[in-house]
This record gives structure tokens, C-alpha cells and sequence, in this order.
């Protein structure tokens, strides 16, 4: 009998403790509360890393707009998920290239590593990619 109860203790205790996920946290802005968090290298290493596809996709449409990548990063400086928006130039919701460009640019943005804050809490960071004329003219 005191073997099932010491079971049943144990099974309850570990039915109740939960992993907590390092991605479930609140997400804070980089700029907010001192977390000062970046991707080591900043603007260069992003530029460096979007290069190629700025040089590929020459006759992007619509031709004018703005996509903003969202990438919540965790306080280990792990990738958690990336959110998109993209708007035309009349600020309106579309899809670039039918949808193929955004896939392209989240596969780069997730490889990007060795995101750096100041503080161990986890942050969202914003890339914005400017489109004029069929090309991706600004990446900040």
C-alpha cells in the first residue's frame, strides 16, 4: 500500500511540474527598460545578410511598400518566432511576389545568431525592408 501512495505521490508531483519554454515569456521591446538588445555587428551583419536576395529580386511586385519582420528572441538569445507584415504604398495589407518573398526573407532572418542585450529578458527586434521600384532599396 505505501509503495502505490509514494507512486501516486510522485506521478501527481510530476504531472503538475511544467518545462517552463523560454519562448512563452512576455516579449518587451529592444530599445525598452535598459535591455538594449541587438544583433552583434547590428546594421552591417544585417545587410551583410539580406545582400544576395537585395541583388536577386530585381522586379518585385507589388513595386512599392514596406515589410516589417518581427523576430521575438528569447532572453538566451534564442529565435522563438518570427511575425511578418506587409503593406503596398497606400498602406495596405499584401503579399510581395504572391507570398514567395516573405518566405525567403523569414528563412534568412531565422539564420541569423548571436543576438546580445544587456539584459537576460527576452525582446522582440524589427527589421524593415523598404521596397521602391521592384527592388528591396532599404534594409534597417
Amino acid at each position: 500500500m505505501k509503495k502505490i501512495i509514494a507512486l501516486l505521490t510522485i506521478f501527481t508531483l510530476l504531472s503538475f511540474s511544467q518545462e517552463e519554454n523560454e519562448c512563452e515569456d512576455y516579449s518587451r521591446p529592444y530599445w525598452g527598460s535598459g535591455i538594449n538588445s541587438r544583433i552583434k555587428g547590428e546594421n552591417p551583419t544585417l545587410r551583410n545578410a539580406f545582400k544576395e536576395i537585395q541583388l536577386l529580386e530585381t522586379n518585385i511586385t507589388p513595386s512599392k511598400g514596406f515589410i516589417t519582420l518581427r523576430l521575438n528572441i528569447s532572453k538566451t538569445g534564442k529565435l522563438c518566432d518570427i511575425e511578418t507584415f506587409q503593406i503596398d504604398e497606400n498602406y495596405q495589407n499584401t503579399e510581395f511576389n504572391n507570398g514567395t518573398l516573405i518566405k525567403e526573407l523569414e528563412k534568412i532572418a531565422s539564420g541569423l545568431k548571436d543576438w546580445e542585450r544587456d539584459k537576460e529578458i527576452k525582446t522582440y527586434n524589427l527589421i524593415r525592408i523598404k521596397i521602391k521600384n521592384g527592388i528591396i532599396e532599404e534594409i534597417f
